[in-house]
C-alpha cells in the first residue's frame, strides 16, 4: 500500500517526523504541547472578538446609564477578557518550559536511536560508511550548520500557534467577506511555502557540506585534545592547524551562507502579495465602515482578527522546522537501514565451544570499499585448548584474521568454523562472549580502573574478586593499589586525581581486561603484539607467565618477537594473505623455509658485534 507521506511536501514529512517521534519520547508532555498549541491559538482569536464586543458595547453602557443591561454586558465582557488574557499569559511560559525540556529529550532519544541502530549490524563494517558518518554527524550537535533536532520541538508551538491563529482569524474574516477570509488562507500557506523551499536549501546545504565540515572539525580537535598536544607544541604546527581550520571551515560554511541569503524574487514577491491583500482588507473594512455597514463592534473583531492573521511565523523557527525535514527523516531512516542488517539470533554457543577446533577453510577477504584481497584463500586449523602463533610481514594480514574470528566483518569468499559450525550462524554476542582479546590498538577508557578492566565483562563488572584475579594475572594488582583512589582513580588526567599510564602500564590494563574476560567465561584468547608497550623485563615476566595465561585456553599470539612465538604449541607463517608454514618451531626451523629465515634475521640483531669482555 503507497505511503501517503511520501505526497507531502518535504517540510510537511519532517513535521510529521518529529510529531512521530513526541508521543516516543513522553506522551503526557506530547499531549501538554498539543493542548498548549491549540488554547495558545485560540485564545487570542477569542480576546480579539471578545474586544470588539466589548469596545462595541461601552457606546451602549455609557448611553444607558451604570445600571443597564448594557452596563452589565460591559462588565461580562471586560471579565472575559481579562481572564483570557491571564490564561494567555499563563500557557505562555508553560508551554515553552514544557517544550524546552521535551526538546532536549528528543535530542537525546534521537542519539539512543542512532546509538542502538549502530549497534544492530553483525560487524563494524557501516562505522567506516561515509554517509553513515555523514548522517551520526547530525546528532552530536558540532558545526554552525548542525540545529539540533530538539530546537524543531521547541519551535513547534509558535509555528503551529501561529498557522492555527491564521486559519481562525481567516476563518472570521469570511463574517465579513467570505472571498476574503478565502483569499488569506490560499495566501498565506503560499507565502510560507515559498519561504520553506529557500529554508530547505540550507538545510539541504547543510547536510550535504557534513564531509567538509567533519574534516574542519578534526583540524579543530587536534589542536583542542591533549594526545596530539605534544607532536604539535614539538613540530610548531599550531599556527598551521588554525589556518587549516578556517579555510576548511569556511569552504562549507561558504555554500550554505550563501543558501541562506533570501533570494530576491521570493522576498519581494512574497511582501507584495502581503502588503497587497492588506491593503485590500483594511481598505474594505475602512470603507464598509464609513458606509455605517459595520458596527464598532464588528470593526474592532475584523481589525483584530487582520492583525492576527499577519503573525504567522517568518523566523528562525521556519529554519528549524526545515532543518528537521533534513535531519530527523535521515536519523530515521538510518535505523531503517541498518536494521536490515541487524545480527541475526544465530544458533547457540555452549560454554564449553570451542570444544575441537575453529577451522578456517579457503578464507578471502578485502575490507569494504577496497579492491585489494588481504586474505587470498587462506587455509588455518586451529586446534582448541592449544596455542597458535601467527608471525609474518606487516600487511600480510594477522590482524584481519582476527577481526573475521571476532565476527567484526564477514569473509568476501571461504568460510570459518567454529567445531564445524559456520561462525555466521552462530548467535553473534554469545561468540563474542567466549572470545578475548588483547588488541595492538586497544582503547584507553578516561575512566576508573575498575571499570577500563571490568569491561571486558560488563554482567560481571561488580564482582571484585573476579578484578582482583584478572589483574594479578595480568601483573598489574600492585600499580592499581598504588594509585591514589586505588580501583576507583580515573586513568586520565583531565581529571581531579586522575593519573594517566606510561604505555606499558595501559597496556597491562588491556590485558587485564582481556583476563577479566576469560575469568568470565571466554574461552578464546587472543594476544595481538602483547608486548609491543612494554619495557624488556615487563616483556620476560610477560612471557614467563605465558604458559599460565593460556592455560586451557585456545590461544592466538600475534608477535613480531621470535623469542615469544617459539613458546607456542604451534606457529603459522602468513604471507600474501594465506598460510605458507605451519607447524611447531623446531619443525619449521628444520625446514629452513620462511620462519628459520626471519628467526635467524632477528637472532642476529642481539648477537655481541665483537668478542667477549674480559
Amino acid at each position: 500500500m503507497p505511503n501517503p507521506l511520501h505526497n507531502l511536501p518535504p517540510t510537511a514529512k519532517g513535521i510529521v517526523a518529529v510529531l512521530r517521534v513526541l508521543p516516543r519520547v513522553s506522551r503526557p508532555r506530547t499531549a501538554l504541547l498539543a493542548g498548549g498549541v491549540v488554547v495558545s491559538a485560540v485564545l487570542p482569536i477569542g480576546i480579539a472578538v471578545v474586544t470588539g464586543l466589548l469596545i462595541g458595547a461601552i457606546p451602549i453602557a455609557a448611553r444607558d446609564g451604570a445600571d443597564s443591561p448594557a452596563a452589565d454586558r460591559v462588565g461580562t465582557l471586560l471579565i472575559a477578557v481579562a481572564i483570557a488574557i491571564l490564561l494567555e499569559r499563563l500557557t505562555s511560559p508553560l508551554l515553552r518550559a514544557a517544550v524546552s525540556t521535551l526538546g532536549r529529550d528528543v535530542d537525546r532519544y534521537l542519539q539512543e536511536v542512532v546509538l542502538s541502530a549502530l549497534a544492530r549490524p553483525r560487524g563494524i563494517a557501516h562505522l567506516e560508511d561515509p554517509s553513515v558518518i555523514d548522517e551520526v554527524r547530525i546528532v552530536r550537535g558540532l558545526g554552525m550548520s548542525a540545529h539540533r533536532p530538539g530546537q524543531t520541538v521547541e519551535a513547534l508551538p509558535e509555528v503551529l500557534t501561529s498557522w492555527l491563529r491564521a486559519i481562525g482569524s481567516a476563518a472570521v474574516l469570511t463574517w465579513f467577506h467570505w472571498w476574503l477570509g478565502l483569499l488569506w488562507l490560499v495566501v498565506w500557506p503560499i507565502i510560507v511555502y515559498r519561504m520553506q523551499r529557500d529554508y530547505l536549501r540550507v538545510g539541504e546545504e547543510g547536510f550535504g557540506q557534513s564531509a567538509q565540515l567533519r574534516q574542519a572539525e578534526y583540524v579543530r580537535d587536534l589542536a583542542l585534545d591533549p594526545p596530539p598536544a605534544k607532536e604539535i607544541r614539538l613540530w610548531g604546527v599550531l599556527d598551521w592547524l588554525v589556518t587549516r581550520f578556517d579555510t576548511l571551515w569556511q569552504a562549507g560554511i561558504g555554500p550554505i551562507r550563501r543558501a541562506r541569503r533570501p533570494r530576491p524574487g521570493m522576498v519581494l514577491g512574497s511582501a507584495s502579495a502581503i502588503l497587497v491583500i492588506n491593503v485590500v482588507s483594511y481598505g474594505l473594512l475602512a470603507y464598509a465602515a464609513v458606509r455605517g455597514d459595520l458596527t464598532l463592534a464588528a470593526l474592532a473583531v475584523f481589525v483584530g482578527a487582520l492583525a492576527d492573521a499577519n503573525e504567522y511565523a517568518v523566523g528562525d523557527e521556519h529554519l528549524y522546522l526545515s532543518n528537521a525535514a533534513v535531519t530527523v527523516p535521515k536519523v530515521l531512516s538510518l535505523e531503517k537501514r541498518l536494521a536490515g542488517d541487524s545480527a541475526e539470533p544465530g544458533l547457540p554457543v555452549g560454554a564449553d565451544v570451542p570444544a575441537q577446533e575453529i577451522r578456517y577453510e579457503g578464507v578471502l577477504f578485502r575490507y569494504p570499499g577496497t579492491e585489494r584481497d588481504v586474505l587470498t584463500g587462506l587455509d588455518l586449523v586451529i586446534p582448541a585448548g592449544q596455542s597458535l602463533a601467527i608471525v609474518g610481514d606487516n600487511g600480510a594480514g594477522k590482524t584481519s584474521l582476527v577481526k573475521l574470528l571476532a565476527g567484526f566483518y564477514e569473509p568476501t569468499g571461504g568460510k570459518i568454523s567454529v567445531d564445524g559450525t559456520d561462525l555466521a550462524s552462530l548467535d553473534p554476542e554469545a561468540w563474542r562472549r567466549r572470545v578475548a582479546v588483547l588488541f595492538q590498538d586497544f582503547t584507553r577508557y578516561h575512566l576508573p580502573v575498575r571499570d577500563n578492566i571490568g569491561l571486558g565483562a560488563p554482567e560481571h563488572a561488580g564482582d571484585e574478586d573476579m578484578l582482583r584475579r584478572a589483574a594479578a594475572r595480568a601483573g598489574i594488582g600492585d600499580l592499581i593499589e598504588s594509585l591514589p583512589n586505588g580501583w576507583d582513580t580515573v586513568l586520565s588526567q583531565a581529571y581531579t586525581d586522575g593519573v594517566d599510564l606510561s604505555g606499558g602500564q595501559w597496556q597491562r590494563v588491556a590485558l587485564a581486561r582481556a583476563m577479566f574476560a576469560v575469568e568470565a567465561g571466554a574461552k578464546v584468547l587472543v594476544l595481538d603484539e602483547p608486548a609491543a608497550a612494554l619495557d624488556v623485563r615487563a616483556e620476560a615476566e610477560l612471557y614467563e607467565r605465558f604458559l599460565d595465561l593460556t592455560q586451557g585456553l585456545t590461544t592466538i599470539l600475534i608477535s613480531h618477537r621470535f623469542s615469544t612465538v617459539r613458546r607456542a604449541d604451534r606457529i603459522a607463517v602468513v604471507s600474501g594473505g594465506r598460510v605458507i608454514e605451519a607447524g611447531g618451531h623446531d619443525d619449521l626451523m628444520d625446514q629452513d623455509g620462511r620462519y628459520a629465515h626471519l628467526f635467524r634475521l632477528q637472532a642476529e640483531r642481539f648477537q655481541p658485534v665483537g668478542g667477549t669482555d674480559a
